[in-house]
């Protein structure tokens, strides 16, 4: 794959580009917080639904800092991962390969059938649900045994399926289990994607504030070089901004929480220069670590050089002949 063509973040050295970006990252909070205090004073002050409103979101917005930061959402994907059973046919947009919530949203849709065992539906009240509607009785359980087979037939049985259940499997069968997760890596991902938009509004916008100040930076930096590595390096570099965010907002209630207990998102607005420097402060030391020094000509420019002889003459050795 080709290099990407950038043009840098910038040509200073690290030592001085980090001392006016984080002076001018300083100055830009200084406005962001007084810009911020002053709408957010006369707009509570205005009315009282709105302050409301901006309490639950400053509310909602430390929950999702606190609650939704990698280490919980890594623990969140790899949860999702180890409890559920993937198999190798696709069963849902939403839960792909994931036999365990196919049988659940069966179980949902046809709560009056209990199991199923030898091929046989196990339906506890079927006299009652017969004698009500034979017709819609028999149709409902054909649809479900119809979903049933479905279901297993996408299972790995010769890994789940065990003669002695009492026992543990043996190192082939672990193998082909870990190797089944593979199929859930999607699931996974969807499931944790979920569980931030579950979140509302606040988790939602504080992610894509992350991943929008990341976004840029790492695009027009020289390093990494391949497109494959920034989209790579893109989400880590978010990750690491959430920990940044939910220090200053920690911070700011610290300081400020006796005072108004609506800091969080004082707090993130305030904070997102500095934000930004962090996200470029990896990119540019990368780039100044690599920076190859140019090569030396043999040429020694601190000395004086001798003119060169006319054609024809020679140049005397040096102390006389």
């Amino acid at each position: 794959m080709s290099s990407t063509k950038s043009t840098g973040i910038s040509g200073e050295k690290f030592k001085p580009w980090f001392r006016n970006e984080l002076i001018r990252a300083l100055k830009q909070g200084v406005v962001l917080l007084v810009a911020s205090v002053v709408i957010s004073w006369a707009a509570t002050s205005f009315s009282p639904g709105i302050r409301t409103h901006w309490t639950t979101f400053n509310y909602e917005l430390s929950s999702a800092a606190l609650d939704q930061h990698p280490v919980a959402l890594v623990r969140t994907f790899a949860t999702r991962l180890r409890e559920n059973e993937y198999g190798w046919k696709p069963l849902g947009l939403k839960t792909p390969f994931n036999v365990t919530a196919a049988r659940a949203a069966l179980k949902r849709d046809y709560p009056e059938v209990a199991s199923v065992v030898n091929g046989v539906p196990q339906v506890p009240r079927a006299l009652g649900l017969k004698r009500a509607n034979p017709e819609l009785y028999e149709q409902r359980l054909a649809s479900y045994m119809e979903r049933h087979r479905w279901i297993e037939a996408g299972r790995f049985t010769s890994l789940y399926d065990r003669d002695d259940l009492f026992s543990p499997p043996n190192a082939n069968v672990k193998l082909g289990l870990f190797v089944t997760k593979a199929f859930g890596l999607i699931d996974a991902f969807i499931y944790t994607i979920g569980t931030i938009v579950a979140g509302g509004l606040p988790g939602v916008l504080l992610f894509a504030t992350v991943l929008a100040l990341t976004a840029t930076p790492l695009w027009r930096s020289r390093r990494p070089a391949r497109t494959w590595l920034k989209v790579l390096a893109w989400p880590t570099l978010g990750s690491a901004l959430i920990w940044g965010a939910i220090f200053f907002m920690a911070i700011a209630s610290a300081f400020f929480g006796g005072f108004t207990p609506n800091t969080s998102a004082i707090a993130l607005i305030t904070t997102l220069p500095l934000l930004s420097t962090l996200a470029k402060t990896p990119l540019h030391l990368a780039e100044t670590l690599v920076a190859q020094p140019k090569r030396w000509d043999g040429i020694d420019r601190r000395k004086p050089r001798r003119p060169e002889p006319p054609p024809g003459m020679t140049v005397p050795p040096i102390g006389g002949a």
